[in-house]
């Protein structure tokens, strides 16, 4: 199972890649928090998703409230739900974008990846040609990756 944050997915709908997403993970799940934050998002906007329409993105309910309010006080909501719900249903991948959600989950050995490394998957199974096109476009539609860590995943993938 396959547990994702908001921020993945908005990521790859506002370039248009949402269909890139669904070929490198099939199905995933995210958390009541995380369907609230995405269906918040305006109809229309680069961003949009309709969770009604996305049958492969399924909303599961966590299961006890005692591990995210033990995690509130360094996370949203969403990121909060999305490990707790990958602790109940032992997620075997988790994606969050967030640097601080992240080292979270890893500290509570979990498998973590986000929309850069979904990127870089992708190059490597052979679903696109070229990381570089796609990181571009997310930061223009300001999805924020540092420059540093840009350079290094180009470096990483041989477009440097």
């Amino acid at each position: 199972m396959i547990i994702s944050n908001a921020t993945p997915l908005i990521a790859f709908a506002k370039i248009g890649q949402l269909s890139l997403l669904q070929k490198m993970v099939k199905n995933l799940v995210i958390p009541e928090a995380v369907a609230d934050e995405i269906s918040a998002y305006p109809q229309g906007q680069p961003g949009f998703i309709d969770l009604q329409q996305e049958t492969w993105i399924g909303i599961q309910s966590i299961t006890s409230e005692q591990q995210v309010i033990l995690l509130l006080p360094k996370l949203d909501r969403g990121e909060a739900e999305v490990i707790a719900l990958a602790l109940e249903r032992q997620a075997q991948l988790v994606l969050i974008d967030e640097l601080t959600a992240r080292k979270v989950a890893e500290s509570l050995n979990l498998n973590v990846s986000g929309s850069v490394g979904i990127l870089i998957r992708a190059k490597q199974v052979g679903e696109i040609v070229a990381v570089k096109p796609l990181l571009d476009a997310m930061t223009e539609q300001r999805i924020y990756f540092s420059q540093r860590f840009i350079d290094a995943v180009l470096r990483l993938v041989g477009e440097a």
